[in-house]
């Protein structure tokens, strides 16, 4: 009996000579196996041509039909089971529970997850479709009776209609599956509203303008009652559909030609769709309609009685539109709109013109590129007549923003004030009042919104990233003290005993002068004729310096050198805080103030050398002083004691004064010992921290240099990045726990942060350095926040590493190891006083100041400005992924040129399997094609730019994986025009086992290939060249490697494998070789996308599968015996319905040594959205190699929701009777990530 999908080939002796391909069509061969012998049984699964075919009275079934129920189709999805998914969020919602929290249901791929708002726990993953993504999720609020419809899910032409038992029960019982509840309609479903008179059915519009309306069945059965063409039969790009009044609904269409049709539809007492007709048709916008969105009901403005209209389009902009019923214009007859020419250019109806234009309110111009999504949100402004009525727009730049709608006050509904004569330009105005920024990469593809009373509205965004936000959407008011507050120094200043002038008179022809100088001029007065004396101006004092002495209490010190407290609990406190009687007048014009708000200190210095210190409520109190003027203070606290190290260095000297204080428990500081260190030659101290026995400073031109406490001559070791030059300055350096600190120390780690947009991780091994060597400073990690380029100082809170800076006007604080945003503040930039306080008990609070036009600015954040209920990933396409199995991490490159580094967290429940974000390095420009791993310390990247990168990979304590670029390509061409498609890296021949050589092959896009030996202290060395054709080189491998000898293979857009020889010989100075071309072989028709090797098990063969262009599977073997010889190439057509763009030989256990057979597995994934697993079976006759027969048959199908599949790795190898973290894994990445059991 044979089986369909089973291939067999049977080459004949001269086509394998001549290295000519065989190929049977799988759909074809079961033809022809039909009309030879019908009686034969199909048995495996049927393939997608087939499904494709289904009848539509089986697209309109509850569940597929019988022939889809078959055993052996089930038993082929059996090969794959679901693991976990990764994907763009496409549908938001949340579900209110009577006796329980606040849920938010997301759809993610075909999946709905269910998360709890509060505590951001998944508490379901159910899937809902079988080979479809979510769409949107509608959600009755009314619904609380057990057979009421409560939600309704929708994707494509699939929707689910869900009773609230049905959902009850799928919560309380963890449901993993409704796909039987699937229900097909007859074209793409754009929006559903759930009725609110019949509890038990909803409307859906569909994209031709189309509304059907669904009921539930008592037996939990969705139904289709009837189908109402609009009066307009329009493609659509998006529609919102309500439910007007309880027996008419009201729909907004956009369409792809830039109108925008409401019409509304009423339902008689019979229960039937009666009248319907055309309200408006809107015209303006410039492009495809991409969001609609019609307002609740406005009550409160004038005597209007109506909703609006938000719009947004391809053209950027945002229009609201006026539905109020006052002056509907229903020019159409019987209900029918007329005919209509598309809504691009003139050719559009007069009348629809001007109803346009008085029915427009408002228009601007938003987002950086396309808006996807627009809301309406109508609240309480506590002035009836005028309720508060935002928009919000969401955007392919992955941002919110917030809109005021601003309506004149003399008029009295809704209709735009206009001119004498009729102008058309409306008073009414969109004003931006906010902007939320929390997402990456590109996108956002869904929202919800939750109006809880007596509290902001929250808005939930989904994105391309995979992530879910929630944040508020009101907008903190000016005179909330808890937000934001502003103060001018006269303000304050009135209210304190004048100690210090608040004014000083200056003749502008004379600076300020002493008693002496006074004295001296008046006698020269008395001997020259006098001047005419230019008129005084008036110097004010001002805000000069600003550092906190504790969490909300901060001092301020002034131009005049007086020195303010301000306590921030409740509404801000000021009081003056007096310099001791000898040196009131010691930070008048000049001072330096740095705060320890951690161990409740603040320092103060000024241009004599003076330094005080601020203890508490202590009083400011003289510690010590320094030989100058003091340029600079840094301080560092000795945990678990009460020691505290201040260090000052001073202006035109070598010198750093470091002094040891005591802190006692009442406030007082004892000065217990001063030393200094001299430092190096141009070395600007700009920060500095200690270890139990060493000191680290960071210069002002991006160099390290670490100390021994009891040697202060000259430091241990210095550093400076010689791939780097910048050479900014090194703003705060944070010591690394060490777990092991009990131990005498050998090794330290600390985090520095700098002004070049980067954070570095170093380690300093001092082992050795009692016997003369001097220690070893490594640079370990090195990261790039979104934010940037002056990152200016770094802290833990918890484990996370907490960096804050300026990003232009902008001050932001960001949470580097769960990579989010905590705060950021519109402040005019980095040039200016100012300070940051975090709140360590309030999760996100802090207090920012600063200084902007001579005012003193207070942003205080008592809760966090968002939260994320579930972590992202890459923004945009993921082209490439590599799995390193020694470390157990995985690396993944994408569009947004980003570089992640994950740990697969898979050892408790499915719904705890997650992706674990290690690090994110961000140096390449532009998109990443290839990732490698090679051995535990390296990770190999290329991309466009002809860029080409070696990381370093490290495990670093306290932390987790470090990654730092080590060396880059050094051949790029002037253009650097050409990307380097794929490369591959082996150990060189001739390495030493302990510290190998790299042999590294780079294939580019111009058809070139180049060869290089790579070793840290060497760098690269060029040692073989070659071209193919002007086809672009799409993969490389070196399959074999025999003493100096190297055999490549590489792959192009012409469909051919090439095979190349090369031999690798020590550097003598002489130009490179030449790559010997040996062979090439025709395998596809175009592009070959997707290539994996192995040897068989006696080593004299060589497996290459490949995926194509062509929707083909290709195997192709080559013989070790002859290399030189053409391929035996074995074809599969039609393997997928597309593009195959990522394949992979899933290990096995070797076969038998006496067989002679050869038995291996293939994962298959493509732009089709398939997974395909393959059991390949090459029968081998040593004696007879020409009839060598290859058996490919399919043992797994099953959709997959990453769409654009980039690639494909073994994700974990299986262990037979492994737990579920052992157990055999693929990992596919493009437009999200996903993972799958491949055993069963």
């Amino acid at each position: 009996m044979l089986a369909m999908n089973t291939i067999f080939f049977f080459p004949a002796a001269a086509e394998a000579e001549a290295g000519l391909e065989r190929e049977v069509d799988s759909q074809c061969f079961a033809s022809s196996l039909l009309s030879w012998n019908p009686a034969v049984r199909l048995t495996p699964i049927i393939s997608s041509q087939f499904v494709s075919g289904k009848s539509s009275a089986a697209q309109r079934c509850c569940k597929p039909p019988e022939w889809r129920n078959m055993s052996i189709s089930w038993a082929s999805r059996m090969r794959f089971q679901h693991d976990h998914t990764l994907n763009p969020v496409t549908a938001l919602a949340f579900y209110g529970q009577t006796n329980g929290p606040l849920l938010l249901l997301a759809g993610e791929g075909s999946f709905l997850k269910v998360f709890e708002e509060e505590t951001s726990k998944i508490v379901l993953q159910c899937q809902i479709f079988e080979e479809q993504d979510i769409h949107g999720i509608a959600i009755s609020e009314s619904a609380d009776q057990a057979d009421d419809l409560k939600i309704v899910i929708w994707g494509g032409k699939c929707v689910v209609l869900l009773s609230k038992a049905q959902f009850d029960t799928a919560l309380s019982q963890g449901v993993t599956s409704l796909v039987e509840s699937t229900v097909q309609v007859s074209d793409w479903i754009l929006d559903v509203a759930i009725s609110l008179d019949e509890r038990t059915s909803c409307v859906l519009v569909t994209a031709h303008n189309t509304v059907l309306r669904a009921k539930l069945l008592q037996n939990g059965k969705p139904l289709l009652l009837e189908e109402l063409p609009s009066p307009s039969k329009s493609i659509l790009y998006s529609a919102h559909i309500i439910w007007d009044t309880a027996k008419r609904i009201l729909i907004a269409a956009g369409t792809v030609f830039g109108e925008i049709i409401v019409w509304q539809c009423s339902i008689s007492q019979d229960g039937q769709f009666s009248d319907s007709h055309v309200l408006f048709t809107f015209t303006g916008h410039e492009g495809s309609i991409f969001g609609v969105n019609i307002s609740p009901r406005i009550t409160g403005l004038g005597s209007a009685d109506g909703r609006l209209l938000a719009s947004c389009s391809d053209d950027r902009t945002i229009r609201v539109w006026d539905l109020s019923e006052s002056s509907r214009n229903t020019k159409f007859e019987n209900g029918n709109i007329l005919p209509r020419e598309t809504g691009f250019g003139e050719n559009q109806n007069e009348g629809d013109s001007q109803t346009s234009n008085e029915r427009c309110l408002a228009t601007v111009m938003g987002h950086a590129s396309r808006i996807w999504r627009v809301r309406v949100l109508v609240e309480d402004s506590g002035f009836p007549e005028y309720p508060s009525i935002n928009i919000l727009s969401f955007g392919e730049d992955t941002t919110t923003q917030q809109w005021a709608l601003n309506f004149t006050l003399e008029s009295d509904s809704l209709e735009p004030e206009r001119d004498s004569k009729e102008s058309s330009a409306p008073k009414t105005t969109l004003t931006h009042t906010n902007a939320f920024a929390f997402h990456s990469g590109k996108h956002i593809w869904s929202t919800a919104l939750s109006c809880l009373p007596k509290t902001s509205d929250i808005v939930a965004t989904g994105g391309a990233d995979g992530k879910i936000s929630l944040y508020p959407t009101k907008k903190p008011k000016p005179n909330d003290y808890e937000a934001f507050c502003m103060w001018d120094l006269e303000d304050i200043l009135k209210d304190f005993p004048l100690m210090a002038p608040a004014e000083t008179s200056i003749q502008e022809d004379q600076p300020i002068i002493g008693a002496t100088e006074e004295y001296k001029g008046q006698l020269m007065d008395d001997i020259k004729p006098p001047k005419k004396k230019k008129p005084k101006r008036v110097v004010k004092d001002a805000f000069n310096r600003y550092a906190f002495v504790s969490e909300s209490v901060f001092l301020a010190t002034t131009t005049f050198g007086r020195v303010l407290e301000c306590e921030l609990y409740g509404s801000p406190r000021w009081s003056e805080v007096p310099l001791p009687e000898s040196g009131k007048m010691d930070l008048k014009s000049y001072a330096v103030v740095k705060g320890f708000p951690e161990v409740g200190l603040a320092f103060l210095a000024g241009a004599n050398g003076k330094i005080y210190i601020r203890n508490g409520q202590s009083p400011i109190e003289e510690l010590c002083s320094v030989s100058g003027k003091v340029a600079d203070l840094f301080g560092v606290s000795c945990d678990g004691t009460q020691c505290f190290q201040l260090f000052a260095t001073t202006l035109a000297t070598n010198i750093i004064s470091a002094f040891s204080i005591v802190l006692s428990s009442v406030g007082g500081a004892t000065l217990i010992r001063s030393y200094s260190y001299t430092l190096p030659d141009k070395f600007v101290v700009t920060s500095a921290s200690t270890d139990d026995a060493f000191l680290v400073l960071g210069s002002r031109s991006g160099s390290l240099a670490i100390y021994d406490y009891r040697v202060q001559e000259a430091p241990l070791c210095q550093w400076k990045d010689n791939l780097s030059s910048s050479g900014d300055a090194i703003t705060a350096i944070l010591p690394l726990s060490c777990p092991n600190s009990n131990q005498a120390v050998e090794k330290i780690h600390f985090v520095t942060t700098g002004r070049d947009g980067h954070y570095s991780i170093f380690s300093c091994t001092f082992a050795g350095t009692r016997d003369g060597k001097s220690p070893i400073l490594q640079l370990l990690h090195q990261g790039t926040p979104p934010f940037g380029p002056m990152i200016e100082s770094a802290w833990f809170e918890g484990g996370d590493l907490i960096l804050y800076g300026f990003k232009s006007k902008n001050f932001v604080v960001w949470n580097e190891t769960k990579q989010y945003e905590i705060l950021t503040v519109e402040c005019g930039g980095a040039h200016r006083s100012y300070d940051y306080s975090s709140i360590k008990l309030v999760e996100g609070g802090g207090h920012f100041i600063y200084t902007k036009a001579s005012k003193l600015y207070i942003h205080s954040q008592m809760n966090p400005s968002h939260k994320i209920v579930k972590q992202g990933g890459h923004g945009r396409e993921i082209k490439t992924c590599a799995v390193s199995p020694e470390l157990g991490i995985i690396a993944t490159g994408a569009e947004d040129t980003a570089i992640r580094i994950w740990q697969y967290e898979d050892a408790g429940t499915t719904l705890e399997h997650h992706f674990a974000c290690q690090a994110v390095v961000q140096r390449h420009t532009a998109g990443i094609q290839h990732l490698q791993w090679f051995g535990t310390n390296y990770l190999f990247s290329s991309g466009g730019n002809e860029e080409f990168f070696v990381w370093a990979v490290a495990k670093i304590p306290s932390f987790g994986i470090g990654i730092v670029c080590e060396a880059t390509c050094p051949d790029q061409s002037e253009e650097r025009d050409l990307r380097i498609m794929s490369f591959d890296v082996s150990v060189a021949p001739g390495s030493a086992a302990d510290e190998p050589k790299m042999l590294i092959t780079l294939a580019y896009s111009d058809s070139t290939i180049r060869s290089y030996i790579y070793y840290k202290s060497e760098g690269f060395t060029l040692v073989a060249t070659g071209t193919y054709t002007s086809a672009c080189l799409t993969q490389i491998n070196h399959i074999h490697i025999s003493d100096r000898t190297i055999y490549t293979l590489t792959a192009a857009t012409d469909g051919n494998l090439t095979l190349w020889k090369s031999t690798v010989e020590e550097p003598s100075g002489s130009p490179s070789q030449k790559l010997v071309f040996l062979s090439t072989k025709k395998v596809h028709q175009n592009a070959i996308k997707a290539l994996d090797f192995r040897a068989t098990k006696s080593g004299k063969r060589i497996l290459v599968v490949t995926g194509g262009d062509d929707n083909a599977l290709g195997i192709s073997i080559y013989s070790m015996d002859n290399l030189s010889r053409l391929p035996i190439v074995h074809i599969l057509r039609s393997a997928h319905a597309a593009a195959i763009t990522g394949v992979v030989i899933m290990p096995s256990q070797p076969d038998s040594a006496h067989s002679m057979q050869e038995t291996f597995n293939v994962v298959s994934s493509g732009n089709d959205q398939r997974v395909k697993e393959w059991l390949v079976t090459v029968s081998i006759d040593e004696g007879r190699e020409n009839e060598t027969s290859v058996d490919i048959k399919k043992i797994g199908d099953t959709f997959t929701s990453v769409a654009d599949v980039g690639d494909v790795a073994v994700l974990r190898a299986g262990k037979a009777g492994g737990r579920e973290s052992e157990r055999k894994k693929v990992l596919l990445v493009g437009n999200g990530m996903e993972v799958w059991n491949v055993s069963r």
